[in-house]
């Protein structure tokens, strides 16, 4: 007989009360699987080893040995692991109120990369500041740009960007953030295309 049991206060342990009880009630540690398999004939469903060569926990099912802990799989590019509340978490679009958003500060001018995507830009100089949109985001990216520097913020069209317009004006020419402390967004809207809303001007 094996599993578990509570033992009573002054109970004598036999030794098969620690073979068919305290070993599956306790985490058994080995080298590795070949000494697991050499010590443990016949493994009972439940069993639970710890791996010194791999450092993993592994748990026996009834048929064999498998990790405790496995490393979350599939998915689509971009997606969280996520829960909706009331059903086991699965990979999907995460809330964007749960999303953490990273500001950085620029003094001079300055060339997004794709790190930036979906973060805020702001300007902090006295001087005026360039902040070139190269064609790095993917389609539905944003970054937001605030001028908080008395230094005018401009926002220019970088390689790869066929396509940049803004305040009704499509153009080559650079947009630029017209008042200290207003904000104004670059959005990538298709292939090589990217729109510039909020406080600017030409």
């Amino acid at each position: 007989m094996s599993g578990f049991r509570t033992w009573l206060p002054g109970e004598v342990i036999t030794a098969s009360n620690i073979n068919d009880y305290l070993q599956n009630q306790a985490v058994m540690v080995f080298a590795d699987a070949a000494t697991r398999t050499s010590t443990i004939s016949v493994p009972l469903e439940g069993m639970l080893s710890w791996l010194e060569d791999d450092n993993k926990y592994q748990f026996y099912d009834g048929a064999a040995w498998g990790d405790l802990i496995v490393p979350i799989e599939g998915g689509t590019a971009g997606q969280a692991y996520v829960s909706n509340g009331s059903s086991a978490a699965a990979f999907g679009d995460m809330n964007s109120k749960f999303v953490e958003t990273t500001v950085t500060e620029k003094t001079t001018d300055y060339t997004v990369d794709a790190a930036d995507a979906n973060t805020i830009i702001q300007t902090t100089g006295t001087g005026d500041a360039i902040i070139t949109f190269d064609d790095v985001l993917s389609i539905g990216d944003s970054i937001q740009v605030i001028r908080n520097g008395t230094g005018s913020a401009f926002l220019s069209a970088g390689s790869g960007v066929t396509s940049w317009a803004g305040i009704g004006t499509e153009t080559t020419s650079d947009f630029y953030i017209d008042t200290q402390y207003a904000v104004a967004a670059v959005i990538k809207t298709a292939a090589n295309e990217y729109r510039v809303i909020g406080r600017i001007s030409i």
